[in-house]
């Protein structure tokens, strides 16, 4: 899980960290971050996304050269393809394009601290307007904590201990050569890996480092980019369907389709009261199933199935997200941004306290719900994000401005009141003002 985040240059984040540590020191496995419209709660969230897209962009240069070369016969799998597109993969440039501050001319910098099987580590990336300009992990080498790699443009340092063998290190040491700076290390290696056999991993690679790349390459992010479409990474264990309202599955994994349509039936209705069933329309193309979820509804006193598609937005938006609330549950970090986007305020209560009760791993969300301050759910869990003075942003714990809140405090009343400040300003708007300016207005 992670211990904290440290961004600089960073979107709209200047200078900014955020603790993730309760009072022993360990991670929080819930985290609820608050604040007014556009201070830097997505942005924020954003920056965990940012880390699962620097893993795949020499993944995704194969996939390109392939495509620009039309040698579509080398893309083993033409719906990978479609899903790097649909999910919007791009190239280190392309990456920090998006994220570092505009006008900024100070390197982009973000350093995860992160704690695996009770040993801490932390990961540094750091770029300047076009490549990547310094990336270094620490984490336990032997028994000790160590630093695994520390590169820059002028110095290429990996630690031999990484792996088994000599040939795998001198490997990857001269694809580092080549490649770095354009991709990360983790990004080269993990390349590597996906280009060899599955047994590359448990063969030639340490222990300690082997669950570092587990535990990296299983976060979940699930974040809006401005009015755009809503993006997504998923680390997902097998059994577990990415998508499910429709999509396609290999045939002999039909089982997975079927225990997911019990899940799906279970979840719902205990969430949606006319909601009797769930089940998937399949269709058999060659080896593979398609499926579409259809649900069994009581609408206007009959049951009727009608394709999920034509659900409310609230449900759709549930059902989108409860992949990655499983992947914490299954004890991975899942990250979601504006959570409660078209769900009742009670419902989204409800799904976030029953989920604490389970989570085996960490969820961050971003959310307006302030009933979630009022639910039974540990305070230290409340994260505010505020505009100092300076014109920076400040990310903190709520126990930060009174660490003696107890159960009978309600937080809610005083963060509406402004006494944790992360409110929009009382303001009045005459709109009629601003329907005279666009007819008054003169055109030349």
């Amino acid at each position: 899980m992670f211990e904290y985040i440290r961004l600089k240059n960073f979107k709209s984040l200047k200078n900014i960290e955020l603790n993730l540590l309760d009072r022993y020191n360990k991670p929080k496995k819930l985290i609820l971050i608050y604040g007014e419209n556009g201070i830097g709660k997505s942005n924020l969230a954003s920056s965990i996304f940012m880390l699962s897209e620097t893993l795949r962009t020499m993944d995704v240069r194969d996939l390109m050269e392939a495509f620009l070369s039309e040698d579509m016969d080398s893309i083993k799998n033409k719906e990978e393809l479609k899903k790097y597109l649909k999910t919007r993969y791009k190239d280190i440039e392309t990456i920090i394009k998006e994220n570092k501050t505009v006008g900024s001319s100070e390197p982009m910098l973000t350093e995860f601290g992160f704690n695996i099987n009770s040993k801490s580590g932390k990961y540094i990336l750091e770029t300047d307007n076009n490549q990547i300009i310094h990336e270094r992990l620490e984490f336990v080498v032997a028994k000790r904590r160590g630093t695994y790699i520390d590169i820059t443009p002028s110095k290429i340092s990996i630690n031999e201990k990484i792996f088994l063998d000599k040939a795998t290190y001198q490997s990857i040491y001269q694809s580092v050569e080549k490649f770095w700076g354009k991709h990360s290390f983790l990004s080269i290696l993990i390349h590597e890996i996906h280009d060899k056999s599955d047994q590359f991993l448990k063969d030639k690679i340490s222990e300690h480092f082997d669950d570092f790349l587990n535990f990296i390459t299983s976060i979940s992010c699930k974040i809006k980019f401005g009015s755009r479409q809503e993006r997504a990474i998923l680390g997902l264990p097998h059994e577990i369907l990415s998508d499910y309202e429709s999509g396609r599955i290999v045939a002999t994994n039909e089982e997975i389709l079927n225990k997911t349509e019990s899940m799906l039936t279970t979840f719902l209705t205990l969430t949606n009261r006319d909601i009797k069933k769930a089940y998937y329309r399949k269709e058999l193309i060659d080896d593979e199933i398609r499926y579409s979820l259809v649900l069994s509804k009581n609408i206007s006193g009959k049951i009727r199935d009608i394709d999920f598609s034509l659900e409310s937005t609230g449900t759709q938006s549930i059902i989108q997200q409860l992949p990655f609330m499983l992947v914490a549950v299954n004890g991975s970090i899942s990250v979601l941004d504006e959570f409660d986007t078209g769900i009742h305020d009670l419902l989204v209560k409800n799904l976030i306290t029953s989920l604490y009760e389970n989570i085996d791993g960490q969820l961050i969300l971003t959310t307006h719900n302030t009933l979630l301050m009022e639910a039974n759910l540990p305070k230290d869990s409340i994260y505010i994000i505020n505009e100092l003075p300076s014109n920076e942003k400040e990310v903190q714990c709520i126990l930060h401005y009174n660490n003696k809140l107890g159960d009978r405090n309600n937080i809610r009343n005083q963060y509406l009141l402004g006494k944790y400040s992360g409110i929009p300003d009382e303001t009045h708007i005459d709109f009629n003002k601003l329907l005279n300016e666009i007819k008054n207005k003169k055109t030349i």
